[in-house]
């Protein structure tokens, strides 16, 4: 599994427009095969979070090379962000746990 993190602080006054762009970045990304999850967060400090999991570095690839994706990176980088951060990773392992359960190891 390969996962995003990508932490970054929107400049003010365009949050909504930066929302409105956000909702067509989710709705490209679920056509591509091998996403897992897409998930964005919100810090009380304002950071914004978006943690992405695809299934392997070819899908993760794919999102990257994907128009929509390099547009919306060439606008937030202009556009949107103050600053940002990405981190790509390979998960070495992942666990799950449901309550009252153990926890379970998920293999590749």
């Amino acid at each position: 599994m390969i996962v995003t993190v990508f932490r970054q602080r929107t400049r003010d006054g365009v949050e909504e427009e930066y929302r409105d762009i956000g909702a067509g970045v989710i709705a490209a990304a679920q056509s591509v095969p091998g996403l897992i999850s897409f998930k964005r967060f919100r810090a009380d400090d304002g950071e914004n979070c978006t943690i992405v999991e695809f299934e392997d570095e070819a899908s993760h690839n794919r999102w990257l090379a994907h128009p929509v994706h390099r547009d919306a990176m060439r606008r937030g980088r202009h556009d949107y962000f103050v600053d940002y951060t990405i981190t790509v990773c390979q998960a070495l392992r992942v666990l799950r746990q449901a309550p009252q359960q153990h926890v379970e190891l998920l293999d590749d």
